[in-house]
């Protein structure tokens, strides 16, 4: 009989940590194929030679504010994930709740983005009721209905946008269903935990099952920071371009549903890290009609995909230093259980 290096019986099945690192690479490659394609579509746009006379502006002034309304939107989502931390009995101060979020936000740039719930679950270690199981279950619905406030926002947005990929407008439905997932998750899981409940014994911890009342709370916590990050997209528009189009609430919306739906795509496509080249390709598809006044369209297509690059990083170096910082940073420790 065939054995294994450690002695044990071979039964002609790959080993769970060897199909874990192959999985691990797959996803890597696959990663890696999207972003090159992406790179490559914005390196033959950028590069073209009718481009040579049209210069593109940067004014850092607008940068910085839409960089901090990028953290506003998360800190808004973060404060939704601490009063779900709260409703299950988790006492975490805001600080500490928001330290954790930021810092697990490494996590969505590993293919997969599995650790940013892992990392939040390490990271509220020793805080009083703490349960893994809870912190991972909150975690999950704080990302799933942000991400459901997204895609609601995006599909009610799609006439506004005049212009979407055959791959995102022949799969409305799948926006809408994201945008209901943690809704109907919290009724199903409302259920289920009521009967195992009294299945497991009065003296067993009870599974943790938020509140739909305030999933549906968490849906206006969601709108709120998609309008900033709208903000933020409008303000990287007039940094970037030669003549940025005006202000207004027409253009309001046109930001907001493109945004909101680059965004949710980014993060369906799990490979992609952080939604790397989705998010990007999507917002230089749908940013480009804006520019269509512009003396030629690859002009028009080349101004916005230099908005969906500038804005990525606009995005990314705050992100980076306040996640070290609060990383570096000790918070005081948590109140104990009364």
């Amino acid at each position: 009989m065939r054995t294994t290096d450690r002695g044990r019986p071979y039964n002609g099945r790959m080993a769970p940590a060897t199909r874990k690192r192959l999985w691990l690479a797959v996803k890597t490659v696959l990663a890696a194929v999207i972003v090159v394609g992406v790179a490559r579509l914005f390196a033959r746009i950028l590069t073209a030679p009718e481009l040579n006379p049209y210069p593109f502006a940067l004014r850092v002034e607008y940068l910085v504010p839409a960089g901090l309304l990028y953290l506003l939107a998360h800190t808004c989502w973060a404060g939704f994930w601490v009063r779900l931390l709260h409703s299950q009995g988790i006492r975490v101060r805001f600080l500490a709740g928001l330290r954790a979020y930021f810092v697990s936000q490494f996590g969505k740039y590993v293919p997969g983005k599995a650790l940013v719930i892992l990392w939040r679950v390490r990271l509220l270690r020793g805080t009083p009721g703490a349960r893994p199981l809870a912190v991972g279950v909150t975690a999950t619905y704080e990302t799933l209905t942000s991400m459901a406030a997204g895609a609601l926002i995006g599909v009610a947005l799609l006439q506004d946008l005049g212009v979407l990929p055959p791959e995102v407008g022949g799969n409305v439905g799948l926006l809408l269903a994201v945008g209901g997932l943690p809704v109907v998750l919290g009724v199903v899981n409302k259920l289920a935990a009521r009967r195992s409940n009294r299945l497991r014994g009065p003296d067993a911890p009870p599974l943790p099952s938020p509140p739909v009342g305030l999933l549906v709370q968490g849906l206006l916590h969601g709108a709120v920071g998609w309008c900033l990050l709208a903000l933020s997209l409008a303000l990287t528009v007039r940094a970037v371009a030669p003549e940025p189009p005006g202000w207004g609430w027409d253009a309001f919306r046109t930001d907001l549903g493109a945004v909101s739906i680059a965004y949710v795509v980014g993060f369906v496509v799990l490979v992609a890290p952080g939604g790397l080249g989705p998010r990007e390709y999507l917002l230089q598809v749908l940013l480009t009609p804006r520019f269509a006044a512009g003396p030629t369209p690859e002009l028009a297509a080349a101004q916005a995909t230099v908005v969906a690059l500038v804005l990525r990083l606009t995005w990314l170096i705050p992100e980076l230093l306040v996640s070290v910082g609060l990383y570096l940073w000790r918070p005081p420790p948590a109140e104990p259980l009364p």
